[in-house]
């Protein structure tokens, strides 16, 4: 599959998490009983800002580098951007699966609906519900960030010369392959000669 492709995929994958936290964020704010304010709304509803929050620049990341990719490649801001994606996908996975569907908070939510009754009953379930519609989008969104790093390290990594860091500058050396090449060439040359 072209690079190309591979980071559509990715922005294809983050407007799909997109909508998902849309419609949570639908559930937990908009639909939720007009009476009363209480904490755990309150605080449900901030953590799906939050969420919000780091997808919205995951995904404005990730089309910076879909753009990256284009030819010509533009390594070090394709590289940036996915780099910028992927750590605002990672507080979006930690902050989901270690506070919003944890089982403290699915709990409070399932012990809140039954507790007050009524719409609040049919709200939280529908939250729950929400909440786990999130999930398979963030498994896939994690499934193309990967992808993504694996086809751009194989494009970058494709090229003929290594460049290393050393302390008193930079050596540039070819690959094992080329160097093998080259000492096999200089045999052939070095017999020619002697003959």
């Amino acid at each position: 599959m072209a690079i190309e492709a591979v980071f559509q995929h990715l922005v294809a994958r983050f407007n799909a998490a997109d909508e998902a936290f849309q419609s949570l964020r639908l559930t937990v704010i908009e639909d939720r009983p007009p009476r009363g304010e209480i904490l755990l709304v309150e605080r449900l509803g901030n953590l799906v800002e939050d969420l919000r929050g780091w997808l919205a620049e995951g995904q404005a990341a990730a089309a910076n580098a879909r753009q990256a990719v284009d030819h010509p490649l533009d390594g070090y801001r394709a590289r940036q951007a996915l780099g910028l994606a992927n750590e605002r996908f990672i507080r979006l996975e930690g902050q989901f699966f270690n506070e919003a569907v944890s089982h403290r908070t699915i709990e409070s939510l399932e012990r809140f609906g039954r507790q007050r009754g009524g719409e609040w009953f049919g709200w939280s379930g529908s939250v729950v519900m929400a909440l786990q519609a999130c999930r398979e989008p963030l498994r896939a969104l994690d499934e193309a960030i990967l992808r993504a790093w694996q086809e751009l390290s194989e494009r970058l990594g494709s090229g003929s010369l290594l460049v290393q860091n050393t302390s008193i500058g930079q050596q540039v050396t070819a690959p094992p392959q080329e160097r093998r090449r080259a000492r096999q060439a200089a045999c052939e040359t070095g017999l020619e000669q002697a003959t």
